[in-house]
């Protein structure tokens, strides 16, 4: 498909060199070694919660062995090239609060660029289409003051949803027994207003507004410091690009760690009992004190534990599937809208593709748009062919910004919905009454057992900022008992 076919750019070389170096420190392990490896910690999962836990135990002076199932480190992160060039198939922006990948990035020496926000941003709800600049969307006018007022309501109940432990908020079992759907239609009127939140809702959680709890939505927010913060661009959490892609922090990462990082390596079983926990996989047996899990609650119940978890654990697992996300790069011999005065995010009910934006090289050589199907489309058209979800979203882009879109000259996708290993993202929801039944059990350890992963944060849960924090906890848990 065009430049998609040509040679890599210099910044895509250094982006996949990275990458290699990254897999090249995870050698394949010698199939069934004589008696269990050895290591103070077994860390089960490679991303950034996994990757961040193993570097803080070995900084602190402990052995640890990392575990992933996938033939690549990142986790909900992965490299792609179009055009040329190296960008995110996964997790992809940054904001200035997000503190801890920030600081990661500073320390890896890998640079970030704002998000390009140059011009009108397009929005076409409830039968009105309109060009606005900022960040509030521009809804018809009859609705505006009822959009503040409900974002001002979501608002108040995030600031009173107190993370990491939102289910001891007053109020919290009346806010859990409802969906976002049911609250909104309690609390919103206009047509344009609650076809504007579920479109939120579906670019912020990957989600109907129908299937996740209204309490989970305010702590969502709450993690990330506001409403807000959490659907802006510029200052929120849109803000910002990593130059060469995110993926190669975690590339980074486990090339650090060296032969320390196993890959292709499921945890078959965890078995623990008074002096450690053994781990079991295709590649043999770890046995460790301790053991630290960064699976999603979902994934992370496939895994056989001896003794079986506790209820409250187990049931946590069921409850909390993952959201449906198919994510779509596609790139142009020139970024056409900018010459209508655009920045190429558009935000409609009328497509299945979207909300999607601009995502051009930075050196102008061509131009790139980057966009999803999310919740309700994205099961609709998982299941589709490539080239039936190229064709949508194409004619939705058209719809936009004229018979240009027709003609890319790469298209490049990544359906998290249906990859094996990971069956969705960006994060974990609960459905109703889940938090306030289950939530203690996210975090609590089991045991030698202790818990990581974006959904365990005390602040960006469902965010990479998220995901490292919640590895340095469960490392600062675990340091403390060795």
């Amino acid at each position: 498909m065009g430049r998609q076919a040509d040679a890599p750019t210099r910044r895509a070389a250094l982006g996949f060199g990275v990458g290699m170096a990254g897999l090249a420190a995870a050698p394949a392990v010698a199939e069934a070694a004589a008696g269990p490896r050895r290591a103070d910690v077994i860390v089960v999962g490679a991303g950034f919660a996994g990757l961040t836990a193993a570097r803080e135990l070995r900084a602190a002076g402990h052995s640890v062995a990392v575990l992933e199932a996938d033939d690549r480190v990142g986790g909900r992160t992965k490299p792609g090239q179009i055009a040329g060039e190296v960008v995110d198939l996964g997790g992809q922006w940054v904001g200035p609060t997000q503190t801890r990948l920030l600081a990661l990035a500073k320390a890896m020496g890998v640079a970030v660029y704002p998000q390009y926000a140059t011009g009108k941003n397009l929005i076409d709800i409830a039968g009105h289409r309109a060009a606005y600049q900022g960040e509030i969307p521009a809804l018809e006018p009859s609705a505006m003051a009822e959009f503040a007022q409900v974002v001002g309501k979501i608002e108040a109940l995030s600031a009173a949803a107190p993370m990491p432990d939102p289910w001891t908020a007053p109020g919290a079992e009346a806010l859990d027994a409802q969906t976002i759907e049911s609250w909104l239609l309690a609390n919103a009127e206009t047509p344009a207003v609650r076809s504007a939140i579920r479109l939120i809702v579906r670019a912020v959680l990957s989600s109907e507004a129908s299937q996740v709890s209204m309490l989970a939505f305010a702590a969502y927010a709450s993690a990330a410091g506001s409403f807000s913060e959490l659907i802006a661009t510029r200052g929120g959490a849109q803000d910002a690009v990593f130059e060469g892609g995110v993926w190669q922090l975690a590339a980074k990462m486990a090339a650090d760690l060296g032969p320390a990082v196993t890959l292709g390596a499921p945890a078959v079983s965890i078995a623990q009992d008074d002096a450690g926990v053994t781990v079991s996989t295709p590649k043999g047996d770890w046995r460790g004190r301790y053991v630290v899990v960064t699976a999603p609650p979902p994934l992370a119940s496939r895994i056989a534990y001896a003794p079986a978890l506790p209820a409250m654990r187990d049931g946590l697992t069921q409850r909390m599937p993952l959201g449906c996300v198919i994510k779509v790069h596609i790139a142009y011999a020139r970024p056409f809208w900018r010459e209508q005065g655009l920045t190429g995010l558009v935000l409609s009910d009328r497509t299945e593709f979207g909300p999607w934006f601009d995502h051009s090289p930075q050196d102008g050589s061509h131009g790139a748009l980057v966009g999803f199907y999310d919740g309700g489309p994205a099961q609709a058209w998982a299941d589709r062919s490539p080239d039936e979800r190229k064709t949508q979203t194409l004619a939705d882009i058209a719809r936009y910004f004229g018979e240009a879109a027709q003609s890319p000259t790469g298209y490049l996708e990544e359906v998290w919905t249906r990859a094996p290993l990971h069956r969705g993202g960006y994060v974990c929801v609960p459905g109703p009454g889940v938090l306030t039944a289950f939530g203690p059990a996210l975090r609590a350890p089991v045991g030698r057992i202790h818990w990581a992963g974006t959904e365990t944060a005390e602040a960006w849960v469902g965010y990479i900022d998220g995901a490292i924090r919640s590895g340095e906890r469960a490392a600062a848990e675990v340091g403390a008992l060795l």
